[in-house]
């Protein structure tokens, strides 16, 4: 999956002094992030064999990356890829905290997830920050009816000001509340 490799990027250039950095996810810093990504590919390998939500939902207070983040993220990715595989996966009905899911709505939010933070992870880090453009014209087409109320936990509310000329990354990340015109120094 193409989002994962964007994330598995900017995940070799974590340094030890990295892991304390805010990230634009502001109640999470580069460790947080990074262990929300790698839970999120543990939880979604639930979701696809039909783990209860409550064993599902249990899994967000696990320390998830153990002494060896790339290889914890690399082991849990390739994982929910192989489920994605499975004959029958994307139209399997899963149990999802927020409401039952196909495993095609599943394997959206996923690429979406891991794509979105790979560029949360590189601004924090100060890496390239460009995505794929395959990726993020997937993501763009796909997120076009995206709910962002208050209940939404993983992405700020959208961003009005998008300026006319805008790339579609750019497009894509004030829809999902970034602003990647505003630099940290700007912070």
């Amino acid at each position: 999956m193409a989002a994962n490799d964007e994330f598995a990027q900017r995940l070799r250039f974590v340094g030890p002094d990295d892991w304390r950095r805010p990230t634009p996810c502001t109640e999470w810093d580069v460790r947080a992030l990074v262990n929300h990504v790698v839970g999120g590919n543990v939880r979604y390998q639930l979701l696809l064999r039909g783990a209860p939500t409550e064993q599902v939902e249990a899994t967000r207070t696990i320390d998830h990356l153990g002494d060896d983040a790339l290889a914890s993220f690399v082991a849990t990715a390739d994982g929910v890829v192989a489920c994605f595989h499975e004959d029958g996966a994307l139209e399997r009905i899963a149990h999802h905290a927020r409401g039952d899911r196909t495993g095609r709505e599943l394997l959206s939010m996923r690429i979406l997830d891991a794509a979105i933070h790979a560029w949360d992870l590189a601004r924090a880090i100060g890496a390239d920050e460009t995505l794929a453009d395959d990726v993020v014209a997937f993501l763009l087409a796909d997120t076009a009816d995206l709910d962002l109320g208050p209940q939404q936990r993983a992405f700020a509310p959208a961003d009005g000001d998008v300026p006319r000329n805008a790339s579609p990354q750019a497009q894509l990340l004030h829809r999902l509340g970034r602003h990647p015109s505003i630099t940290q120094e700007d912070q």
